[in-house]
């Protein structure tokens, strides 16, 4: 039997490349040879936390389809038709239980809530070695996230049909997309309503040029808000953002106080923004961030997960922070099909929206993975991306 190779993560930056062979599809499963893993920011936390038995990683991929099991088409959901042989196919790394409380009352599907979820490629997360949704790449069928040459897709995984015209490389952004597209679900309403979310006259912020920091932007500006800034603290990083994103403001707050920085940001926008989307993956950022929307504006948090290392807690001053500016604040960690959905909707318009200048470090040996990552920090980096060779 053909061996192929993994990446496992076995310790703080440090990955083993393993091998085993290639996996056969169960009942209602398939198989996919891959052809492109994103790295995301969620595996650098993984990467520096480390790990006491190796695991699996990588739930940012895409691949083409290689063997179906009995049933396949009846237990995985397909956008787009029935799945044959050849299919080239995106992934929504979730797999829920369906069953569990959370499930019953907000549907299959829904990450973040289901009490016995598994993620591809997602460390920790899924742990049960009696049914295989676990990401031990010791224990059968071995390929179990997208840094390994395939993966073995169980039986409730959505997936989406890849068009011929859209590269590896790009399918392999529905999950960031997807998080960019939730964060501005979140925030919509009625329009003309008091709090209201997007609109043509919104005036929009985004915290963070990182990944989904610029995909957030760049679907803003997409949906023709009147004014969008984007900020960080890393020049080079925000010139690449604001000619991705299409920004009318790149704002560099480094050497910059939190009074002055929430002045330079209510100046801009006239009072505050209409609507704050926080992807600086920072607390320290979020206080800032609510102060920086204006009375009766919209806060969305997406994703903090600092908690992860350790980071202290931080106090606030309700009354004027939160009270008295009557700020909605929402926080972002369940998303479902869909909104991949959608996000695959945008992904499709790619030759009109500029997702591929997001991809700035490619790589194509697994051995590369762990430099790679430790380039995530640089100012002209964005997302790197593994693609596999045919």
């Amino acid at each position: 039997m053909n061996n192929a190779k993994l990446a496992a993560l076995t310790g703080v930056y440090e990955f083993e490349i393993m091998e085993f062979p290639v996996p056969k599809a169960m009942e209602g499963s398939l198989v996919i040879k891959t052809e492109a893993a994103s790295i995301c920011g969620s595996d650098l936390h993984s990467v520096r936390a480390g790990v006491k038995t190796p695991r699996n990683i990588g739930h940012e991929f895409t691949g083409r389809v290689v063997e179906l099991g009995t049933r396949a088409n009846e237990k995985i959901f397909c956008y787009g038709g029935e799945l044959k042989v050849g299919d080239r196919i995106a992934v929504y790394p979730w797999v829920t239980c369906g069953h569990c409380g959370p499930c019953l009352e907000h549907g299959h599907g829904v990450c973040g809530i289901c009490e016995n979820s598994f993620i591809y490629g997602g460390g920790d997360f899924g742990a049960d070695p009696s049914t295989g949704l676990n990401n031990f790449p010791t224990r059968p069928p071995h390929f179990k996230g997208g840094f390994g040459e395939f993966v073995h897709l169980f039986p409730g995984t959505y997936v989406w049909k890849v068009p011929d015209d859209m590269s590896p490389e790009i399918a392999s952004l529905l999950d960031p997309t997807a998080v960019a597209v939730r964060a501005i679900e979140m925030a919509m309403t009625e329009a003309g309503v008091l709090q209201e979310g997007v609109s043509t006259t919104t005036r929009a912020l985004v915290i963070g040029a990182g990944p989904i920091g610029v995909l957030t932007a760049m679907i803003l500006r997409y949906m023709g808000v009147e004014q969008l800034i984007i900020s960080d603290m890393l020049q080079k990083k925000l010139d690449n953002a604001k000619e991705i994103s299409g920004a009318d403001v790149a704002l560099n707050v480094n050497g910059m106080t939190v009074d002055e920085r929430i002045k330079k940001v209510r100046n801009l926008t006239n009072g505050g923004a209409n609507l704050v989307i926080n992807c600086a993956n920072h607390p320290s950022s979020s206080i800032e961030g609510l102060q920086m929307a204006r009375k009766l504006g919209t806060y969305i948090e997406v994703g903090n997960p600092r908690a992860l290392e350790g980071a202290s807690e931080i106090s606030v001053d309700f009354h004027n922070v939160l009270f008295s500016r009557n700020v909605r604040i929402i926080g972002l960690v369940a998303v479902y099909p869909k909104t991949f959905d959608r996000a695959f909707r945008l992904l499709e318009k790619h030759d009109q929206l500029p997702f591929k200048k997001l991809i700035t470090h490619r790589f194509s040996n697994l051995q590369d993975l762990a430099p790679t990552m430790k380039k995530m920090t640089d100012e002209d980096y964005f997302k790197g991306v593994c693609v596999f060779d045919k």
